[in-house]
């Protein structure tokens, strides 16, 4: 059945029948390709589904990836997606039981949701007069915390009966129920609503539940170390004290997502208590050298098996006088590698695309990018999947009004849509059709506007009316800026990849499901990755590269200041995102530091090699 050599534990896992199975894998213990084979192997035994769910859109695709290489009729019988995805197909089919009719638009844009807890702000008297009393650098943090205890809330699994008894603070509840009663008379809803929501029509309709414990008859996690509550609550809820066929797979080693509320204990303690699981550890490693293995037991002892590893690889730490030298030296050790004919333990002719330099935070990779980007050697940035991003006008109301079609109860986006036409707010007018009229003729805004309003519910005309408006700018038959319908060339061109992408996963094209789905991340379009991966460690995991890069290791940057202040469990995660890092790397693992740093007003600051890593 597989084309990959399985060890004999991991034909233990792949071969496991029914009930609760818990696989601790290490890094590079081959867990994806494991998980792939166990879905695999059930799907030709059960007559039901199955339901995987992962942490990343990415993920998600690998492992569909994978079935398909096996048998490509597979994918009928398993539901591969993230917990939001599966809620959101979840709700869609049966949100009318808890009042939705039609699945309200998921709001995911970070700076919409500022703006509406801004309203709730307004809307709560304390916080209100707190707020005020704060400068604009001040304000934009009060509401970042603000939507941060409200996430808290719904990621935590609060329902509204619990509220007064675990939130001591009535000004967050009040504040809380304000961003509510906002989203609703929008009729959207955000990322964390989806689980929420999720969680509360299981354990509200019992009968609906049921009717998912029999249609999947097993279930599979990914990365079940970055669970929080309400993910795991929606485990629970669906699989009840009835359904044990439930396997997780994770290591609580790189459990990174603290910030999330996402902790190991629901896969170490909370998955043993209620699940009693078989549990499997896979501690082979089948990715890294001798020599990055031995550099990560030191940080995390017996973290990985040194038996059987053939390769030694290379390991090693060098200090800079400052970030200048250090992305020198980086640069240079890239140059020079690459004009070796032969280099030990790395097969193959090396390339630029087998390079990746981490970092901890994005911006300490900003004096590499200007070094590579001088020397003309092609990198990229490695991002996780985001949503339509217009680059022009028309392309940004073109989304809007989208938006505004499949919901027209979103006075939020139609406000923004009016400001990008010039409107004024005081304007009558609600819909799409009555801006016609508005918008200049032959304007790229008067087509789009057109075109929106056209558009069927269904979708079944929305490639052909796209062509029309990319046919209209290619002949230049609209009168604007060429700057402006070149960018908006750019944008439908990048719509319609996302609606091709969007069409080929879904049966449902309605504009509803469509508009979800892009702000879900389900129709990202896959960028060119050509030259040396730039990545924080967040974004790399899960990925790896032959030769690795991790610079930045000086105390207060990695680990950050802000777990060395605190410490305790957020120095834990510091250890795990180290021990992630070192992990990306295949063969060769180069980790550097400055002994100073530069200030924006302009001091140097002396650094410390960081104390994460181990003693010399």
């Amino acid at each position: 059945m597989s084309k990959f050599e399985l060890s004999d534990k991991q034909k233990e896992i792949v071969s496991f029948a029914k009930g609760a199975l818990l696989v601790k894998a290490s890094a590079g213990s081959g867990k994806t390709c494991v998980l792939t084979e166990r879905i695999c192997n059930l799907a030709q035994t059960t007559r039901r589904r199955i339901l995987a769910i992962t942490f990343t859109n990415q993920a998600s695709e690998e492992i569909k990836k994978r079935l398909t290489e096996i048998n490509e009729s597979l994918l009928d019988k398993v539901f591969v997606g993230t917990f939001h995805s599966f809620c959101n197909y979840v709700l869609e089919n049966h949100g009318s039981a808890i009042g939705y009719k039609v699945l309200p638009e998921v709001f995911s844009d970070a700076n919409d949701r500022e703006k509406l807890v801004e309203r709730a702000i307004d809307e709560t008297p304390i916080l209100k007069q707190l707020y005020l009393t704060n400068n604009n650098n001040d304000r934009k943090k009060f509401k970042q915390n603000a939507l941060e205890a409200i996430s808290k809330i719904k990621r935590n699994a609060i329902l509204d009966d619990e509220l007064e008894n675990i939130i001591n603070d009535h000004n967050i509840i009040l504040l809380y129920y304000n961003y509510r009663d906002i989203m609703n008379s929008l009729n959207a809803i955000d990322y964390d609503d989806l689980l929420l929501l999720t969680y509360k029509l299981f354990i509200s309709n019992s009968a609906i539940a049921s009717l998912y414990r029999r249609n999947f008859e097993y279930i599979c996690i990914d990365e079940a170390q970055d669970m929080n509550k309400v993910q795991y609550m929606v485990l629970r809820s669906l699989t009840a004290d009835e359904n044990k066929n439930v396997m997780l797979v994770g290591d609580p080693n790189q459990s990174i997502y603290g910030f999330n509320d996402s902790s190991a204990n629901y896969m170490k303690k909370s998955f043993v208590k209620d699940y009693s699981p078989t549990i499997i550890s896979l501690t082979a490693n089948y990715r890294s050298t001798r020599a990055i293995l031995e550099y990560a037991n030191r940080i995390i002892p017996n973290s990985s098996s040194l038996e059987n590893i053939a390769l030694t690889g290379f390991c090693k730490e060098y200090s800079y006088s400052s970030v200048e030298t250090e992305a020198e030296g980086v640069v240079k050790e890239i140059k020079q590698l690459m004009l070796k004919k032969d280099i030990k333990d790395i097969e193959g002719k090396l390339s630029y695309d087998r390079f990746a330099v981490l970092a901890r935070n994005k911006y300490l990779l900003s004096m590499i990018e200007n070094i590579l980007s001088k020397e003309k050697i092609p990198f990229y940035y490695k991002n996780t999947s985001k949503s339509f991003e217009p680059v022009s006008s028309s392309g940004a109301a073109f989304y809007l009004a989208l938006q505004i079609k499949s919901n027209p109860k979103d006075s939020f986006h139609l406000a923004q849509l009016k400001s990008i036409l010039s409107i004024k707010d005081n304007c009558s007018g609600n819909n799409i059709e009555e801006f016609f009229n508005i918008s200049e003729s032959n304007s790229i805004f008067h087509e789009v506007l057109f075109l929106v309003n056209n558009l069927n519910d269904d979708g079944s005309n929305f490639k052909t009316q796209i062509k029309v408006l990319l046919n209209k700018i290619e002949n230049q038959s609209l009168v604007d800026e060429k700057e402006e319908l070149l960018n908006a060339y750019t944008d439908f061109i990048e719509i319609l990849k996302h609606w091709r992408i969007y069409a080929n996963k879904t049966s449902d094209r309605s504009l509803s499901a469509f508009r979800n789905a892009i702000a879900l991340g389900q129709t990202s379009v896959n960028q060119e990755e050509n030259g040396i991966a730039l990545s924080t460690v967040h974004t790399m995991k899960g990925q790896e590269k032959d030769i690795v890069f991790l610079i930045g290791m000086d105390d207060f940057t990695f680990p950050d200041y802000r777990a060395i202040k605190k410490g305790g469990m957020e120095l834990e995660q510091e250890k795990n995102n180290l021990y992630v890092a070192i992990t990306r790397a295949r063969r060769y693992l180069y980790i550097t530091y400055p002994t100073s740093r530069k200030m924006p007003w302009g001091d140097v600051n002396k650094r410390e090699r960081s104390s994460l890593l181990p003693k010399q």
